[in-house]
């Protein structure tokens, strides 16, 4: 078996989890939102149910997410609801910030990036972000920033010769700040130029998915995932945004084409991967929730409590996990939100101790006293 691996998708925007997986029989929730802004359960298009293993409590799935629901009933996928910070912000920049920095020292860093910092992984591309920016959770990390692997060839095909390569490490100096970086992205360029540069076309390689993906903004970045994965490049983390879940408004319109792209772009991704499921684990997660109840212009507005999935073999899938709160007015946050009963973070260290096998999760989440959630028992 190959090291672990741990891809993290982060919802941005704030994922209104309570049309994702929702307790469809509760009179608050019915009365709180008009039909189209919930998970229903009778009629055309009704939600697909998942069980009432979390306080008796019809839970279904969104009608939008099919493929979410299959992988939850082959016991691939877990769901922990009511998750998110402990400490309450509505604040987009904030929420974010605070997650994937996972620390109350803004000095830390971002929590995977503590993480490669213990772990120490060797390999050419331990750590990759796919994207144009390092999210904050990779803050502090030598991590690969790049849409697609192409884009971490420097120079391709006979355009880096070895006195420009030279010149570029001299650049940079023996024992500069950059210099480390600099050498780790000269070999991780090399090799990937070796692998896939097809120089009799002046390109590199498409790649071939051994599954195919439906059109839409995560394809490009979960086949680039998995591309990296296939090829055994020493990949152990790997980050994924996927924006638009801010909806405020067009909800009813908008966040079904977003649940859909999730839901199929994440089974084709699992599929393509193939035998090497054995070693991945995904985790999708979002900075907050959104309101019970709807708002005037169709949508809903910033909340607190979400819900997280975790996907792989490890864990014991097919369950709902975590503690709902309810939905009573007496039982929301500010009598408004979905509370959070459990910090997003033991989540996390359950995946990083039961999955990536790290020892020490406390340096991790410092300062954290989290209970077990039992993803892994």
């Amino acid at each position: 078996m190959s090291d672990p691996i741990l891809v993290v998708i982060f919802l941005r925007g704030g994922c209104d989890s309570l049309n994702l997986i929702s307790p469809t029989a509760d009179p608050q929730y019915i009365d709180a939102r008009p039909d189209p802004l919930r998970v229903l359960r009778k009629g055309d298009g009704a939600g697909i149910r998942l069980g009432d293993g979390l306080a008796d409590v019809d839970f279904r799935m969104s009608p939008h997410a099919p493929d979410l629901a299959d992988l939850f009933h082959a016991g691939d996928l877990s769901v922990i609801h009511a998750t998110g910070l402990t400490d309450a912000t509505r604040s987009h920049f904030d929420a974010e910030a605070r997650i994937e920095r996972a620390s109350t020292n803004a000095t830390d860093g971002g929590w995977l990036a503590r993480w490669l910092h213990q772990a120490q992984p060797g390999g050419p591309l331990p750590a990759l972000a796919v994207g144009t920016a390092l999210p904050n959770a990779l803050r502090g990390s030598r991590a690969a920033v790049a849409p697609d692997l192409a884009d971490l060839m420097i120079a391709p095909g006979n355009w880096l010769t070895p006195g420009l390569r030279a010149r570029i490490s001299a650049g940079f100096g023996d024992h500069g700040p950059l210099a480390a970086t600099t050498q780790d992205l000269l070999r991780l360029s090399s090799l990937l130029e070796t692998r896939f540069w097809l120089a009799d076309q002046d390109q590199a390689r498409a790649y071939a998915p051994d599954t195919p993906y439906p059109d839409g903004p995560l394809t490009g970045p979960l086949m680039t995932v998995a591309q990296s994965i296939k090829a055994d490049l020493g990949l152990r983390v790997a980050t994924v945004d996927y924006g638009g879940w801010d909806t405020h408004a067009h909800q009813i319109s908008e966040y079904p084409v977003l649940v859909d792209g999730l839901s199929k772009t994440l089974m084709a991704f699992w599929r393509d991967l193939g035998p090497r499921q054995q070693d991945v684990s995904v985790v999708v997660m979002s900075e907050f929730g959104r309101r019970l109840r709807s708002n005037a212009s169709g949508g809903t507005d910033h909340g607190r409590a979400g819900a997280m999935i975790v996907l792989g073999p490890q864990a014991r899938g097919g369950r709902l996990l975590g503690r709902w709160p309810g939905l009573s007015n007496d039982r929301l946050e500010d009598g408004a939100d979905l509370a959070v009963t459990t910090d997003y973070r033991a989540v996390l260290a359950e995946i990083l101790s039961g999955h990536m096998n790290t020892p020490d999760t406390a340096a991790i989440f410092p300062g954290a006293t989290l209970a077990p959630i039992g993803l892994f028992t």
